[in-house]
């Protein structure tokens, strides 16, 4: 008996030590990246070594270079002369910043940015904690020690802007608010609140927002078939001369001076206690639930709060759910805090993922798939829709894997109801992620918008440069829709379109409401009053 327990427990060590050698030499999920002892302020060879280190590792990484060859019309790899022209004529660290912002905004991916210095930075190396390729760059030593030296240098000089916005309305662009003195109005600078803008010095409106891809992330308008800001602020530090429609219908010239940028956030205040709102029509039998975002941070937060609001609504006809604005964060606070509860059925959304052949993803793959990533395919098996492989990557190479969301019942509350999605172009990552898997599944019906898209993947993939220590965040993965249409391209379109109206925007001014109550809300927000409307409100 001894003797065939030694044989066992011999047996199973060499298992573990076989085991343990595979995933040593097979499966060391670690990043290989490299940050030089640099003494700031960087040299002109340094910051030209980065920009090429970092252009190399997005031209053999980045999966998006055709979809935005057709949705821009721009060959970002074919800049690499003029990006380096750039880098080359910063005279200071500041100016070295920005213009890698300003290189990294042309490819027009809301993944795909530098890692603020301060709280962003510090935010990121909270969320990527324990033993990951995310947390070996994020929790660097040397990461770190070059951070606190970024920190003194970025953002401390003052924004300047005029004193008006333009709200984008059913494709115009409509005088708002004054983001200069936010107790302030347009009207303050001879601007009637709701004219319409015309132009902005001498070029038209939509001319001045295409070019602003060199400065701001853009997002489009399907029906219109052009490129839009939400809200238009004009940066400036000189006088601009604006070319205005009244609501009146006469036009107007107006040269505006500029002003500082008002930083309307709270310093000090703390976190909130939780991020959902709340909102019941009890004789109507609808609830509200309002998610602005959805932060790693709260998925255990707002958990117990949000379960007792839908044990409380769960005999109602219809709940509404409005994640407009939100741009992401984790997929479990919509797996486990939303849905889980609210269904009493497995449901399951099945895409795709494809990446480049490279050798920088692999830990961060292997990490994310661990054996799946064994089972990758080549790009040229792949059989859905009419897409060619050239249509994702030019030289048609690459591998992809089946992803499946799949979310069953944890404890459901019972509800039977309808469940509308309100959504528009400000979802993003794992809201966007939300929206494709309630339109998929059948489990929402979705109300308002085009998504943002990009939702579909994993974490984006961290970049260190080797001298400045900076880290360029960018998405390892493209995202398939179930069709095999690039979801970064082909955003979640809504079962039912709805849009802000310039009669409900132009009644939102007149009110000069401060958005608080949910009923006079209605009075002027289409999208919300129309999603009141399909469940079924009496007003």
């Amino acid at each position: 008996m001894k003797k065939a327990l030694r044989i066992v427990v011999t047996v199973i060590l060499i298992i573990l030590l076989i085991g343990g050698l595979f995933y040593k030499i097979f499966w060391n999920a670690q990043v290989d990246f490299v940050v030089n002892e640099t003494t700031f302020p960087l040299s002109t060879e340094q910051k030209l070594e980065d920009f090429k280190y970092l252009f190399r590792t997005l031209e053999q990484n980045f999966p998006y270079f055709e979809v935005k060859k057709r949705q821009h019309g721009m060959d970002w790899l074919a800049r690499e002369e003029e990006f380096a022209s750039m880098i080359a004529g910063t005279s200071s660290d500041a100016e070295f910043y920005e213009a890698l912002e300003r290189i990294l905004i042309l490819l027009q991916n809301g993944h795909t940015n530098i890692i603020e210095p301060g709280v962003v930075y510090e935010d990121y190396a909270r969320i990527y904690s324990g033993s990951t390729p995310w947390s070996q760059i994020y929790n660097d030593n040397r990461v770190r020690g070059a951070y606190d030296y970024w920190d003194t240098v970025i953002a401390k000089s003052d924004t300047l802007c005029l004193p008006v916005s333009f709200k984008y309305i059913e494709g115009e662009y409509y005088a708002w608010r004054n983001p200069v003195e936010p107790e302030g109005s347009p009207e303050d600078f001879g601007i009637p609140s709701g004219s319409r803008l015309c132009d902005v010095g001498s070029i038209s409106v939509d001319d001045y927002v295409e070019n602003l891809v060199y400065s701001r992330f853009l997002r489009y308008d399907r029906l219109r078939g052009k490129a839009k800001v939400n809200t238009l602020i004009i940066y400036s530090d000189s006088p601009v001369q604006l070319g205005l429609e009244t609501p009146t219908g006469d036009r107007v010239d107006v040269v505006v001076e500029p002003g500082i940028l008002s930083n309307t956030r709270s310093v000090g205040t703390g976190l909130p206690e939780h991020l959902f709102s709340t909102f019941k029509n009890e004789e109507d039998g609808i609830a509200y639930l309002k998610l602005p975002s959805f932060s790693t941070f709260y998925v255990d937060k707002d958990a117990p709060g949000i379960r007792t609001f839908l044990e409380e609504i769960k005999d109602y006809k219809s709940l509404i759910i409005d994640i407009r604005g939100n741009g992401g964060g984790s997929t479990q606070y919509w797996e486990r805090n939303i849905v889980a509860p609210l269904t009493d059925k497995e449901l399951t959304a099945k895409c795709y993922v494809l990446f480049r052949d490279s050798s920088y993803l692999k830990p961060f793959l292997k990490h994310k798939m661990l054996y799946h990533y064994l089972k990758l395919k080549d790009l040229n098996s792949l059989s859905i829709g009419d897409y060619s492989p050239e249509y994702y990557f030019s030289d048609g190479r690459g591998r992809y894997k089946e992803i499946v969301y799949t979310v069953g019942p944890n404890n459901p509350v019972g509800f039977k109801g309808r469940i509308f999605l309100l959504v528009d172009d400000a979802v993003y990552s794992s809201s966007e992620s939300f929206a494709m898997f309630a339109k998929t599944t059948g489990w929402a019906t979705l109300v308002g918008t085009d998504t943002g898209g990009d939702g579909i993947g994993f974490d984006p993939i961290p970049l260190v440069l080797p001298n400045s220590g900076l880290i360029i965040r960018f998405p390892g993965e493209m995202g398939l829709n179930p069709d095999g249409a690039v979801n970064e391209e082909d955003r979640t379109k809504p079962d039912v379109y709805v849009e802000q109206t310039l009669e409900d925007f132009l009644l939102q001014i007149q009110k000069q409401d401060t958005g608080h109550d949910l009923a006079s809300i209605m009075d002027y927000d289409t999208m919300l009053r129309k999603a009141f409307e399909l469940a079924g409100a009496s007003y």
